[in-house]
């Protein structure tokens, strides 16, 4: 409980009592928290005192507002450097998560040539696309979609449900990934797209384009990642 008599604010012994809820897991990600009213009620002070509480777990990050629905626990973020190349296996290990991964599609398609152009195979008719839908810890977080030249062919054959493309790639051909071109915007989450992120549709979310290149600086692949923005956070 709250001691009025102390040295310190109110609304901080509040913030630092929700804070200690939510970080030891007693409330959990999502979860709607009670009104600043009923906040007020609980802990036996004004609003105002709840407001500046729940304000200071809004700065934090801890929790977010959602206009017309309420407050809710923020779920968790997982950080990518992107001034770092590595693969998604990898950025979830970093982050102390499990990566999983669905193959979606796996197959030669008919290029046209801005793209033979982009994976400097002007010569060639097909590459090879590949789709997965990625996930942390069991949540869906990213559609992939990447582009290979006939080069990459027995990607094919590779089990892309459970290994790491990266690691296919550098042991079957010795290439290795190490540098790449980016963009990134913001896009609205298609039916099909909110579907498989298990989002909303028309909800934000982070669209990358990229050209990968091996340490050789020949293109391997090009690549499109429609992240739930919400769940990733970028370093430079």
């Amino acid at each position: 409980m709250l001691d009025k008599n102390g040295i310190i604010p109110l609304y901080k012994q509040l913030q630092e009592i929700l804070k200690k809820q939510i970080q030891s897991g007693e409330r959990k990600p999502r979860e709607k928290i009670s009104s600043e009213i009923n906040l007020a009620k609980e802990f036996d002070v004004s609003v105002i005192t709840a407001r500046k509480a729940v304000n200071l777990l809004v700065e934090e990050g801890l929790v977010e507002k959602k206009q017309g629905k309420g407050t809710f626990i923020a779920a968790q973020k997982y950080t990518r450097n992107l001034s770092q190349v590595i693969s998604f296996s990898e950025v979830c290990r970093l982050n102390g998560t499990i990566a999983g991964s669905q193959l979606l599609e796996c197959k030669f398609i008919n290029a046209d040539k801005k793209t033979l152009e982009r994976l400097e195979r002007p010569q060639e008719e097909k590459v090879l696309y590949i789709e997965r839908l990625r996930f942390v810890d069991d949540e869906p977080i990213v559609i992939e979609k990447n582009i290979f030249s006939i080069a990459y062919s027995f990607l094919i054959n590779e089990d892309l449900d459970n290994e790491s493309m990266f690691d296919i790639l550098k042991k079957r051909s010795g290439t290795e990934v190490s540098m790449s071109s980016r963009t990134i915007e913001i896009c609205r989450a298609t039916q099909k797209e909110a579907q498989q992120l298990k989002i909303s549709k028309g909800a934000p979310l982070l669209l990358i384009k990229s050209i990968a290149y091996s340490t050789e600086n020949k293109p391997v692949f090009i690549g499109t990642q429609i992240i739930n923005g919400e769940r990733y956070r970028f370093t430079m």
